[in-house]
């Protein structure tokens, strides 16, 4: 199925236009200048990644603007979920030749834009979810350590640590610090 997009960008006075229309011009969409600054790109999405790509890298240039616009049709579309469509699209295109995305999840909101949607197979996806990994955690044994046996007299085994250092630790003790 083939979707015909088009974005309509500017007028603007980003310092960033001037290559956002050199993009729009020399990529895969037919660019044309609607009125004095402001200008139209369709884009046919069908099969054919260039086309994914050249809509990808124009709405990453323009979406920001105030001025941009995105439709199928009269319908307007969300620039942002467009963009991820976009960049899926060309990915999956590029990899597989056709959408292998998995719907275990869900469908995200940028496959309702994608012409390479199936919904019958994200229903079936949807109902036959893989079985869900389980982990398992085991620990290893302790290493029994044998008792002390040959304990300094004077180290007092029951002694623990304070919740405050003492005063007497706050005595210098003779060591000059660096500096």
């Amino acid at each position: 199925m083939e979707r015909l997009v088009r974005v309509e960008f500017g007028p603007s006075r980003s310092r960033r236009f001037g290559r956002a229309l050199a993009e729009a011009r020399s990529g895969a969409g037919e660019c044309s200048e609607v009125e004095p600054g402001r200008h139209r790109v369709s884009f046919r999405l069908g099969t054919i990644a260039v086309a994914y790509t050249g809509l990808a890298r124009l709405l990453e240039r323009v979406r920001h603007w105030r001025a941009t616009e995105v439709y199928e049709g009269n319908e307007p579309l969300s620039a942002f979920h467009v963009r991820e469509m976009a960049w899926c699209a060309s990915s999956q295109l590029k990899s597989f030749g056709s959408c292998r995305f998995r719907f275990y999840s869900g469908v995200l909101p940028r496959c309702s834009v994608c012409p390479l949607f199936d919904a019958e197979r994200a229903i079936r996806e949807g109902e036959n979810r893989p079985p869900t990994p389980v982990l398992e955690i085991t620990f290893r044994p302790h290493r029994r350590i044998p008792p002390v046996q040959d304990a300094s007299p004077e180290l007092d085994l029951g002694w623990q640590v304070p919740d405050f250092p003492p005063q007497e630790w706050e005595q210098p003790t003779g060591e000059q610090p660096p500096g």
